[in-house]
């Protein structure tokens, strides 16, 4: 979790795991780790939580993607998500909006090929 300051504004972000299913090999998914943004009763709801065992049946939470996630365009940056909670020790999962129109949010419906997982990586590597 993060908390930032901004002059009388405070912003609430959690870092989390966006994935994108892996639809023709073993490997299940390929995850992004990001960050999304919180509402302040959001992130307050989570701090409250944080440890508690039963964590994983809190609502989701509406957040922002918080991160520019380089091979995509257009940005990545405020993609609408929802935030789910899952057991203490697991960080949450990020489920991007799947009725926006971007190739992150197709990837993350329609899944990815291993070639696809090897093109991230090299661009990710070139970066």
């Amino acid at each position: 979790m993060c908390v930032l300051p901004d002059g009388e504004t405070t912003h609430y972000f959690i870092r989390g795991e966006l994935q994108l299913p892996v639809i023709d090999a073993d490997l299940d998914v390929f995850a992004w780790s990001v960050w999304a943004s919180l509402s302040a009763p959001n992130m307050k709801m989570t701090v409250e939580h944080w440890e508690d065992p039963e964590r994983a049946g809190l609502p989701p939470m509406f957040g922002w993607l918080s991160n520019w996630l380089m091979p995509y365009d257009p940005p990545t940056t405020n993609l609408a998500v929802n935030v789910h909670t899952r057991a203490p020790g697991t960080v949450p999962l990020i489920q991007l909006d799947p009725s926006i129109d971007h190739p992150l949010v197709r990837e993350q419906v329609d899944g990815i090929t291993i070639h696809r997982v090897a093109e991230l990586n090299r661009l990710l590597l070139a970066g």
